[in-house]
């Protein structure tokens, strides 16, 4: 036994140890620097002719849009260290410089003239807040922050609502990084080259406090939009430190909707350039058609072009007519189709339902499937390739037709379990009061004698007849109320919407009076 409570204890132990030691993994791996963002400046094109004045903002503009698919970046080690050690100094600069005020303010509580009882009060308070800010620089020192190696890569909210600021003086670009809270900025201006646009870019990264990319292209005023495509795909090579990965998809027919991983795309033909690698889900939609659901694993660089023609659904034509009330109504779902008799174009492997309503408020219902009748009310035949279906309509059941027949069904239930009831009651009545009978008769002639032990259970042999025909008697005044009840609100409920015996008109009554 002592071996079993020592493993147990031991058990318990090593499962608590390896819960806080979980624990503990987890919060040191949590990463920090879990965003990149980059923030576009305005575009200088002062030396620019003025019709194209408002390039620089369009290049701008044109490098937001393509960039704001872009959702990844990869950290060199270089940019790691940095930001591994600046969370760290930061860290370390924060923890010592409250140790010095706390040590200070310890030092100074000396000078303040306070009572003894005061002072070492005080001095305690300072001495354990001292203690316990020496513990937290010296977790410091010993934990390493972890950097996230793939953050998720953000433009500026100013950028993302079409504002673009103005790029920082020479000498301030590492101020204007951390004032904007940004990783990395770009800047660029464009000017002309004897008839030709100049366009000049570069970056500015935080992690080395200098330009870590630049990039210029020479095009003609003509090939300005591929031009600046082009330069676009290097830079969101740079911004990501891999080759994105792009997607383009064709699909049959030309109004199908693509989803990619399950974000709407566009319509017909999509193309999405800057996307990061890895496992991709392409979807396409289409009325009347089979949709179909592609995965896709990209890798860095590719290119993935899909061709999707989707299958369309098989069609069914439905002549839908009521022989007897033509004109009535046909509805396919909740949708108003036309009056009968009218032919309806269906898909074949869908479920379709439709119904049709009189004039006078009848109605009749059918649901179709791969030119098949599944449930309804109608006379249905299949004649070439074509169904035909003639309504069998009846007026529907009211409201108030539901409450009777409901009020009608309870009453029923309840009167069957009250000749249920009532034979069981008596019978198990009948017993107990035999027993009951029995039991007084020994107790009236003291056949019992002087033993207390026989009088106690007899009297409690007496008390539980007595519970069991009480129960009994209850039971079938329950069971009589309850039937009565039910009888009440049928009747209620029957006669709540009757037609009265005699009907005087309002006008009959006034001209009595």
């Amino acid at each position: 036994m002592k071996n079993c409570l020592f493993c147990l204890l031991l058990i318990v132990i090593t499962a608590g140890l390896s819960a806080f030691g979980r624990k503990q993994v987890e919060e040191e791996i949590e990463p920090i620097n879990s965003e990149w963002t980059l923030c576009i400046t305005a575009f200088d094109a002062s030396s620019m002719s003025p019709s194209w004045q408002t390039a620089g903002d369009t290049v701008a503009r044109s490098f937001a849009s393509a960039l704001g698919g872009l959702d990844f970046r990869f950290r060199d080690d270089k940019e790691t260290v940095y930001y591994r050690d600046y969370a760290w100094v930061k860290s370390r600069a924060e923890a010592a410089d409250a140790l010095v005020k706390k040590r200070n303010e310890r030092d100074l509580l000396i000078f303040r003239g306070d009572p003894p009882w005061k002072y070492q009060k005080d001095l305690k308070a300072a001495e354990d807040a001292i203690l316990k800010l020496e513990e937290e620089l010296a977790e410091i020192d010993a934990k390493v922050p972890v950097v996230e190696e793939k953050p998720v890569f953000t433009l500026t909210q100013q950028n993302l609502n079409g504002v673009f600021p103005l790029p920082p003086e020479p000498g301030m670009e590492y101020r204007f990084c951390t004032e904007e809270k940004v990783d990395a900025f770009l800047a660029g201006s464009l000017s002309e080259y004897y008839g030709r646009i100049f366009l000049d870019i570069k970056m500015y990264t935080r992690y080395t406090t200098s330009y870590s990319y630049e990039n210029s292209i020479l095009f003609s005023a003509e090939d300005f939009n591929m031009a600046v495509d082009e330069i676009t795909d290097h830079l969101a090579a740079v911004v990501s430190v891999v080759y994105p990965s792009a997607i383009l998809v064709r699909s049959s027919p030309s109004d199908a909707m693509v989803l990619i991983d399950g974000i709407y795309a566009g319509q017909g033909e999509v193309e999405l350039r800057t996307r990061s690698p890895g496992e991709a889900e392409i979807t396409v939609y289409a009325d009347s058609h089979l949709p179909a659901t592609i995965p896709l694993e990209l890798n860095s660089g590719e290119l993935a072009e899909l061709i999707i023609e989707l299958s369309p659904l098989g069609r069914t034509i439905l002549h839908a007519n009521v022989p007897e009330k033509p004109g009535s109504k046909v509805f396919l779902g909740g949708l108003y189709m036309g009056e009968t008799p009218l032919a309806l174009e269906l898909p074949g492997s869908q479920f379709s339902y439709v119904s049709v309503e009189t004039p006078e408020g009848e109605i009749g219902s059918v649901i179709l499937r791969d030119n098949s009748l599944i449930r309804g009310n109608a006379q249905f035949a299949t004649e070439y390739d074509f169904m035909k279906a003639d309504f069998l309509t009846a007026f529907p059941v009211s409201k108030e037709e539901k409450i009777v027949e409901t009020a009608r069904g309870k009453f029923y239930k309840t009167y069957g379990v009250f000749w249920i009831a009532l034979p069981v009651a008596l019978l198990a009545g009948g017993i107990a009061g035999t027993y009951i009978a029995s039991n007084d008769y020994v107790t009236s002639n003291n056949l019992y004698g002087n033993d207390p032990e026989k009088r106690a259970r007899i009297n409690s042999n007496a008390n539980f007849g007595s519970l069991i025909q009480t129960a009994s008697y209850g039971l079938i005044g329950a069971s009589l109320g309850l039937t009565f009840y039910r009888i009440y609100n049928y009747l209620k409920n029957s006669s709540g919407d009757s037609t009265p015996i005699v009907k005087v008109p309002p006008k009959a009554e006034e001209t009595k009076q």
